[in-house]
């Protein structure tokens, strides 16, 4: 190979552009598929993952829409963080995910550069009579799909010319020699760009150019596949044990089987050639081939192991998270709908019990935050927000399926109050979130509570909690005389509220203070304790008299009953 030109001399310009084109391509791709498919990826993802293998399919499914492993990772991290999903789970979706990000580069293996043109208008064309959101979004995967291979066949005339750059050759050698040195530049060039679809595409065009080989293509492909795991560390960084230790197997899962993989490069290079002839590949499909095939021998040598992998992460990192609680814990048996109603009602009543502990720790959480003004009482609000949210859905879906059946009126009753008293706890919680972005909004702004201010606001915590205990314990028990002790505490909540506020004026009005963030949302921090008393007080008020729901009337005018 003849070293006839100098670094200056590449078109960086094109590199630098052709990049950026292949990036908004796939981000665009992703995005639009993600729309395209419905705003439900998150709930499909904690849904169907009942088995490990059901978690690869899955995996793959979701990579292969949003064209992100580190994407998916993000995702799962934030469902184990929040209690939604278990840590076998999880590492079920990061197998697959691995998979699933190989969809990028079998794509640029059809090398369609010629059609890449055309099909960049035809999806303009799409977007610009689009008259529904769908056909928009049509539009765009096209668009992006197009600019994609637009981006790479830009960024491809330019680094093809690499290989006469003087060194450069040299450097090939030494990859294709020492793997290890290709790895460590594929892990590098990952973690910068933030995407490990682009460095295998940037491999792919290399190595359709001759300008480099098949051990150092694959060498950096190892490399990719590390510095893939650097946003998914970021994701967990300062967040809970949960989402640590679904990161840490994201890193060791990664790097073990790349480490592997660069052991035992010399015959697994050979697999793949030997693959490749036998099919006919073209060289970008070659490399998408020994993708693919190095992230599917990992997962099937670690499928069989997850349990073993979740005892090790729980030694590497042991103790316990800030929010300690699996949704799916909660049982709620179909079969008793129809065999045994009474015995379903009660199911979904202990259902909600689990959900009033946790929205009374959504509260104490958000009085901590003020105290305190630390973080991790505000990522425990949102934690705990959303465990609460997933267990609403839960236990509704279950309480409406109950109301299907022929209850009789006492029974109804009883779904009534169970159905109200669940929508009165994920209330609670959303106004304790409420709370925090109140007190995140004032720290964010260099300001504190005064101690006027906190003395009066860990009066109202006090009281607050008073009538939730309560009132929740009259739910349980259903106990007369303890719900007059909340009437009387709400009353008493509802003129503490008044007289804070007229204090709360008073203030602004004799000490002339200016107008600050804490002075604008005082008033919104009591009126929102005020209403989760409110609603504290409804739970209690609901035992004894329900609000009658359309399709308990139905059930009542039944002859049949």
């Amino acid at each position: 190979m003849e070293s006839t030109l100098t670094l200056s001399q590449i078109d960086w310009h094109l590199i630098a552009g052709g990049l950026g084109l292949f990036l908004f391509g796939i981000k665009l791709m992703g995005d639009s598929l993600t729309n395209f498919a419905g705003t439900k990826i998150r709930d499909y993802i904690e849904k169907y993952t009942s088995n490990p293998i059901m978690g690869v399919l899955v995996g793959i499914i979701i990579t292969g829409l949003i064209q992100s492993s580190s994407g998916t990772t993000v995702i799962v991290i934030s469902l184990v963080r929040a209690g939604l999903m278990r840590l076998n789970q999880a590492i079920g979706i990061t197998l697959g995910a691995n998979i699933g990000t190989t969809v990028t580069s079998i794509l640029i293996g059809f090398n369609l550069n010629y059609y890449s043109y055309f099909l960049l208008l035809l999806g303009v064309g799409v977007f610009m009579v689009a008259t529904k959101k769908k056909t928009s979004y049509l539009g765009e995967i096209v668009i992006g799909f197009g600019l994609l291979f637009i981006g790479l066949n830009i960024m491809g005339d330019a680094l093809k010319e690499l290989q006469y750059v003087a060194g450069f050759e040299n450097l090939v050698i030494r990859m294709s020699e020492q793997p290890v040195i290709a790895a460590i530049a594929g892990t590098i060039m990952t973690g910068v760009i933030q995407s490990s679809s682009a460095v295998v595409g940037i491999v792919q065009t290399l190595y359709n150019s001759g300008a480099i080989d098949l051990p150092a293509s694959m060498g950096l492909v190892f490399g990719a596949n590390i510095g893939t795991t650097v946003t998914a560390a970021l994701a967990a960084f300062g967040g809970s044990l949960a989402g640590k230790r679904t990161s840490m197997f994201h890193v060791l899962f990664n790097v073990t089987t790349s480490v592997v993989f660069l052991i035992l490069i010399r015959p697994y290079v050979g697999v793949v050639q030997t693959i490749s002839t036998a099919l006919g590949l073209n060289n970008m499909m070659t490399i998408a081939v020994g993708h693919f095939l190095f992230n599917f021998i990992g997962m099937l040598l670690f499928l069989p192991f997850i349990k073993q992998c979740v005892d090790i992460l729980y030694k590497l990192m042991p103790g316990k998270g800030e929010v300690e609680f699996d949704a799916n814990s909660v049982e709620l048996d179909e079969q008793m709908i129809v065999q045994f109603p009474a015995g379903a009602l009660k199911q979904s009543k202990l259902a909600i019990q689990s959900m009033s502990d946790l929205a009374l720790q959504t509260v104490t959480a958000s009085k901590n935050y003020l105290m305190t003004g630390d973080k991790k009482y505000f990522k425990e609000v949102n934690q705990v927000e959303d465990i609460i949210n997933a267990l609403d859905t839960k236990i509704s879906s279950y309480l409406m399926k109950i109301s299907k059946q022929h209850l009789t009126e006492e029974l109804s009753e009883e779904y009534s109050v169970n159905l109200q008293v669940a929508k009165n706890f994920e209330r609670i919680a959303d106004l304790a979130q409420n709370l925090v972005e109140y007190y995140e909004g004032v720290f964010d702004a260099n300001e504190k509570f005064d101690e006027d201010a906190l003395r009066e606001l860990e009066q109202v915590y006090d009281l607050l909690t008073h009538i939730y205990v309560n009132s929740a314990e009259v739910y349980v028990t259903g106990n007369v005389s303890l719900f007059e002790v909340v009437k009387e505490d709400e009353n008493a909540l509802n003129l503490m509220e008044h007289n804070m506020r007229a204090s709360h004026l008073r203030r602004l009005t004799e000490r002339h203070q200016q107008a600050t963030v804490l002075t604008s949302v005082f008033v919104d921090i009591l009126g929102t304790m005020e209403r989760i008393g409110d609603h504290a007080f409804n739970i209690g008020r609901l035992t004894f008299n329900p609000i009658k729901m359309h399709n308990e009337k139905t059930n009542k005018s039944d002859k049949s009953l």
